[in-house]
């Protein structure tokens, strides 16, 4: 059961460009899940592009619609522990902040991620599921 990183969530949006394929993904891939780490990123994104606090609860509450009708599974990760792991997945690979996380998240879960950020490739264990075939 794979995870979603953060730009699947925002491909869920049908202006994205990547919009179908992130849909044919949510029917393919049985046991999708959405961690606590992604959704995270997803409302400081929507915040630092100047999304007011209603813009952002719309957002999060369609994201949670479309998750919901298509069965997946939104799973808590978030724990000292993971932010301890978190710290030593962003040194050790030299990842961002939120792709430590994400990579924490997926690690101890499934260790699949659904990607097409390929800073994930460096991670050891951690296998990436293109998002779309071609960027």
């Amino acid at each position: 059961m794979p995870i979603a990183d953060t730009e699947f969530l925002f491909a869920l949006n049908p202006k994205d460009r990547r919009h179908d394929y992130a849909i044919r993904l949510l029917k393919e891939l049985n046991g999708l899940m959405v961690p606590d780490t992604a959704v995270l990123e997803f409302q400081a994104v929507l915040r630092a592009r100047g999304r007011s606090p209603s813009q952002v609860r719309m957002a999060l509450l369609a994201l949670h619609d479309i998750l919901m009708q298509n069965g997946v599974k939104e799973v808590k990760t978030l724990s000292l522990s993971l932010l301890a792991f978190q710290s030593e997945l962003e040194d050790r690979y030299g990842l961002s902040y939120f792709d430590s996380l994400i990579a924490a998240s997926a690690l101890t879960l499934d260790r699949q991620v659904v990607s097409d950020d390929e800073a994930f490739d460096r991670v050891s264990n951690l296998k990436r599921i293109p998002l779309s075939s071609t960027k």
